[in-house]
């Protein structure tokens, strides 16, 4: 079967529009704390994997550092700040989180140190949506145009629900969930075959 990759500009395009949205630097620990909970079954006693995370899922190469985190902050939405360096201990360890950080609004430290242990908040996903998505719900085929666009489909047909399906059993979300449609608004883009080139 034929192996398909997004295109430039579909990514382009995805990278646009969550640049466009309100989702807060801070997002993707909640998203790898997500993805830990659909892992284990479980939303206490996680481990946060940030570095692992952050190398499959944000590393981009030339850039002027590692990780491209294509969240504006609205008081200076310039492509400088979409980049982040090799420290992401220094913004997700314990010791750094400030108790006013909407990140501690949504997630709990269970047990700090080196192998810390973390706890999704109860209805977390109405949190995150409040606190990390200024009340907005996140456009989740641009996101995950994003996270997969180093990966290869094998499918005969490629469509946004290719991303979506990655997406939904990545994460641990069932796409009518209620977690899933609080916190996510599918259609946000026109994704579909032509989007999508042969990998070669």
């Amino acid at each position: 079967m034929t192996v398909h990759v997004l295109k430039t500009e579909a990514i382009q395009n995805a990278v646009e529009n969550l640049m466009q949205s309100s989702i807060h630097r801070m997002f993707p620990g909640y998203l790898c704390l997500q993805q830990q909970a659909g892992i284990y079954g479980q939303n206490d006693d996680l481990p946060f994997p940030y570095d692992d995370f952050f190398t499959r899922h944000f590393q981009v190469s030339g850039g002027t550092k590692p990780y491209l985190v294509p969240f504006a902050p609205s008081e200076d939405p310039t492509d400088e700040h979409l980049w982040v360096g090799q420290n992401i201990s220094g913004t997700y360890a314990p010791s750094s989180l400030r108790a006013d950080s909407p990140f501690t609004k949504v997630v709990e430290v269970q047990e700090s140190g080196h192998n810390s242990r973390w706890k999704l908040q109860s209805t977390h996903w109405d949190l995150a949506r409040h606190h990390l998505c200024g009340g907005q719900q996140v456009p989740v085929e641009s996101l995950a145009a994003f996270l997969y666009r180093d990966y290869g489909f094998e499918i005969e047909d490629p469509s946004a629900i290719t991303l979506l399906k990655a997406f939904t059993e990545d994460f641990g979300y069932s796409i009518s969930g209620k977690k899933f449609t609080t916190l996510y608004e599918t259609g946000d883009t026109n994704i579909g075959s032509n989007s999508f080139e042969n990998h070669d």
